[in-house]
């Protein structure tokens, strides 16, 4: 009993000033304040916090194995503590952000969420993993991609590709990202056509269309190539809501997410506990229930009804690309059933839909070569390889609909 008083004396200031310094870091970064070391000092404060009430209730109410019952806490806070460490040195219940180093980033914090989600005009960047690192460029407009001229060609065919990361280029320098490579692929048989790539990692169908809506749309883009992925659903939609997320102030608002979070983002030991009873690292019960699924399918077929309208005014033409990642094509099937969502906006006259799926299970199927070889092992982007098989299953889909594209146009025009 003395020796634990005493230890606790000594911690005392240290961990108080140590406190000061995390709610500090937490007013300004939010949960990225969270380190190898916060995991730790939790289970300190949580053991002197039991040894504190543990001295208050002997004042109150003498208990006769007083000091037994403050080993018994040690013990148990100690080992605890150590599941805790190896838990932490070993990445095991790692999120996804935790993985790449980035830290812990809750799915449900909007406060730091721009409005569309560019970068700054011209700002120059580093996409940073513990895999890679490649510098990107911005253009006017915030994109990680070429300047695009306002005013078109003549006969010119502009194409805008929305999407996430992979659209965007993760894990590859510039010139390798799918839409360089759809440039390359399409100057060599047809001048006329142009890309603009404004995709940006982290998005999802929902921001790009408003991206469209209010930044694109003066572009006058020809086709419109909207990626769709098991990803925009069980992660993106589920997370932070329709389009319902964006407010008339500018801001936007998330789903609210359990109360439990901080205990999950400080504890890797709860993580055990919360993977053991079905919640994934975005604290959802999974698999989602038939009427989860049906409400996050109507949430997609909203934004594709709204989407589909704004391009028919535009007079563009909607192109949604099913884009799988490294799971589904493991599996040969998506992680999320698109089909509903797909049924429904398949009806559109102006909205055509394609799966690369296929493209990607054709590509292996005739190929001794690794799967793994064209993702990022850890990262789970795609490589340069990667995006290259990306680029061609794109140009196969949009080739495949050209004669039905052209006609639409002409028609429309």
């Amino acid at each position: 009993m003395i020796r634990i008083s005493k230890m606790i004396k000594f911690l005392f200031f240290p961990l108080f000033a140590y406190a000061l310094w995390e709610i500090y870091q937490a007013s300004k970064v939010g949960s990225l304040f969270i380190k190898w070391h916060t995991h730790i000092a939790l289970y300190i404060y949580l053991w002197i916090v039991t040894i504190a009430l543990l001295f208050l209730v002997n004042k109150i109410i003498y208990l006769k194995q007083y000091t037994n019952i403050q080993t018994s806490a040690t013990t148990f806070w100690g080992i605890l503590l150590l599941v805790e460490m190896y838990l932490v040195k070993f990445g095991n219940m790692d999120t996804y952000m935790e993985k790449i180093e980035y830290g812990y980033v809750s799915r449900y914090g909007s406060n730091h969420e721009d409005y569309y989600r560019t970068h700054k005009p011209n700002e120059v960047f580093y996409i940073s993993r513990p895999e890679f690192n490649h510098i990107r460029h911005c253009n006017s407009l915030g994109f990680s991609d070429i300047e695009w001229p306002i005013q078109k060609r003549k006969n010119e065919k502009r194409i805008l590709v929305l999407g996430d990361s992979f659209t965007e280029g993760v894990g590859a320098p510039f010139d390798s990202n799918c839409v360089s490579i759809l440039r390359q692929l399409f100057a060599a048989s047809d001048t006329n056509v142009s890309f603009m790539n404004a995709a940006n990692a982290g998005d999802d169908p929902c921001v790009n269309f408003v991206c469209y809506r209010d930044l694109l749309r003066k572009y006058k883009p020809d086709i419109i190539v909207q990626t769709l992925s098991s990803n925009d659903m069980h992660t993106d939609l589920v997370t932070k809501g329709g389009l319902e997320r964006f407010k008339p102030n500018g801001k936007v608002q998330f789903e609210k997410g359990p109360w439990w979070e901080p205990i999950y983002a400080l504890s890797h030991v709860s993580r055990l506990f919360f993977n053991a009873v079905g919640y994934n690292e975005l604290l959802i019960k999974m698999p989602f229930s038939v009427e989860d699924k049906a409400q996050l399918d109507a949430k997609a077929i909203a934004l594709f009804d709204t989407y589909s309208k704004l391009a028919q005014q535009e007079n563009a033409l909607l192109m949604v690309l099913l884009q799988p990642d490294q799971t589904a094509v493991y599996n040969k099937t998506f992680e999320y059933s698109l089909d509903t969502i797909v049924k429904h906006i398949s009806k559109f006259d102006n909205v055509k839909v394609a799966s690369l799926l296929p493209f990607y299970l054709n590509f292996f199927a005739d190929k001794q070569d690794s799967i793994t070889h064209y993702y990022w092992i850890q990262d789970g982007h795609h490589n340069a390889k990667g995006y290259t098989l990306m680029a061609k299953s794109m140009k196969y889909s949009l080739d495949s609909l050209t004669s039905s594209i052209a006609e639409e146009l002409s028609r429309r025009k």
